[in-house]
């Protein structure tokens, strides 16, 4: 879907991204992470010509970006920022509209798409579509903006830190609703973020920027079990990639079929991670849980040494 081809970019004296080949599948969450000035969002905006590389390639679907007119390529891929970018003085339901608007929608489709987006987004359209942005909440505003980068169905997103200056709360809630997203709409996602629990819980691959250069790309398992050097490690957690590793591992992996013994009073469901199964053991005083799933069935069982061991139940 996407191809940087030994892409570089310099502003003056300074090699923001240095000669970087990347390959974007089709349906991917791509996460780039680094330092603060490694290059992440530099190339995300390269993507959609935002900013223009200096040397390489960039493809789309194996067509130069170059041969896009640039409006037309912004048009088709969905951009998402941190600011959100919505218009003061516009309502959400005008916002939201913008891109199907600009590409000559007729208005009964463009009105339909926006309601669409505004339930799939949870923003009821009697009590959002008329409010202007300085009205919403720091989460509502964000959803807005996620909404409008939707609104032409583009087959691509590019989120520059989307969701980095919310609180934990809020920012918890969006990421669960942008992994229900993409489970639905299968869109191809690159996102810049500082937040690397942010990247591990979202990403299907990551890739580690440094100095303007990729240092590592896998899936966020395999980096957090083998990094490629002491930046990597110290980048992903430290002394902590084991707890951060839990976090992102269901505990479907890890239960085994119920035994013969009478079942732990303690639970956990199928879908919750690890890291969270640990946390039912410490504040239950538990070293077994039984694993249920959406019913509160009992469908199997999890042991501390189970979990600790880091293999998959027989």
């Amino acid at each position: 879907m996407i191809e940087l081809f030994e892409v570089t970019k310099r502003f003056g004296a300074e090699t923001a991204v240095d000669g970087i080949s990347l390959r974007v599948e089709r349906g991917e969450l791509c996460a780039l992470v680094g330092t603060s000035g490694c290059g992440k969002s530099t190339t995300l905006r390269m993507i959609n010509r935002l900013i223009e590389h200096d040397g390489g390639e960039i493809h789309l679907d194996g067509r130069p970006v170059r041969e896009f007119d640039e409006q037309a390529l912004r048009r088709r891929i969905g951009y998402a920022i941190q600011s959100t970018g919505l218009f003061p003085h516009w309502t959400v339901a005008r916002n939201i509209g913008l891109v199907p608007r600009l590409l000559k929608w007729p208005a009964t489709r463009v009105r339909e798409r926006v309601e669409e987006l505004m339930a799939l987004l949870g923003l009821p359209l009697e009590q959002f579509a008329d409010k202007y942005p300085h009205q919403l909440s720091g989460g509502q505003a964000q959803r807005v903006g996620v909404a409008r980068a939707l609104a032409a169905d583009p087959d691509i997103l590019l989120m520059d830190e989307p969701f980095g200056a919310l609180d934990p709360i809020t920012r918890e809630s969006l990421q669960a609703e942008l992994r229900d997203l993409q489970a639905r709409l299968n869109k191809t996602i690159v996102f810049v973020t500082h937040d690397m629990d942010e990247a591990l819980a979202l990403a299907d691959r990551l890739v580690v920027m440094r100095a303007g250069r990729i240092v590592q790309q896998g899936t966020p398992l395999s980096l957090l079990r083998d990094p490629a050097d002491d930046f990597v490690a110290s980048l992903l957690g430290g002394e902590d990639r084991g707890l951060k590793e839990a976090a992102i591992t269901p505990v479907s992996e890890r239960m085994q079929p119920l035994s013969p013994r009478l079942l732990p009073q303690a639970r956990v469901h199928q879908s919750a991670s690890l890291r969270q199964a640990l946390s039912v053991m410490f504040r239950e005083q538990a070293d077994r849980l039984a694993v249920v799933d959406d019913e509160d069935m009992a469908v199997g069982e999890l042991s501390l040494r189970r979990l600790v061991e880091g293999r998959r139940g027989e």
